[in-house]
C-alpha cells in the first residue's frame, strides 16, 4: 500500500503535533474525516485555526488588539523586539516583579536644552 505524504498531514502531523485522535477530538469529527483530510480533502479554515490555536502556533484574534506584534514559536511567546519568553520566565517576572529586570525598565532620557 502506497502513501502519499500530503500538505494537510504535513501540517498535522509535524507542523501541529497531533494524532489522528487528537485532531478529532479537537475539532468534533470522526477519525474517518480525519483520514480524509491527511488523504487529500480540503481541512476546513476553522479546523486549521483551532489546530494552530491549541498547539500553539497563532494566537486568537480576541488578543490582536493587545498583544499586536507578539507571537507563538512552539513554546516561546515571542514579543515584538524578538525575545523568546518562556512560561518560566514569564513566572519568574511575576513573582520577581519588573523592577529587577533592569532592560525591560523604559530609559528617561534626560533634556537639558544645552
Amino acid at each position: 500500500m502506497k502513501r502519499n505524504i500530503t500538505k494537510n498531514f504535513i501540517f498535522r502531523w509535524f507542523e501541529c503535533g497531533f494524532s489522528v485522535e487528537e485532531t478529532a477530538n479537537l475539532c468534533f469529527v470522526s477519525v474517518t474525516e480525519v483520514t480524509l483530510w491527511d488523504e487529500g480533502k480540503k481541512i476546513p479554515d476553522i479546523c486549521k485555526r483551532v489546530m494552530r490555536m491549541a498547539s500553539g502556533r497563532e494566537l486568537p484574534t480576541i488578543f490582536e488588539r493587545y498583544w499586536e506584534g507578539w507571537r507563538m514559536s512552539g513554546y516561546h511567546l515571542i514579543t515584538p523586539a524578538g525575545s523568546q519568553m518562556t512560561r518560566q520566565r514569564l513566572e519568574l517576572i511575576d513573582i520577581m516583579g519588573v523592577e529587577h529586570f533592569k532592560r525591560w525598565k523604559s530609559p528617561r532620557v534626560k533634556h537639558t536644552g544645552r
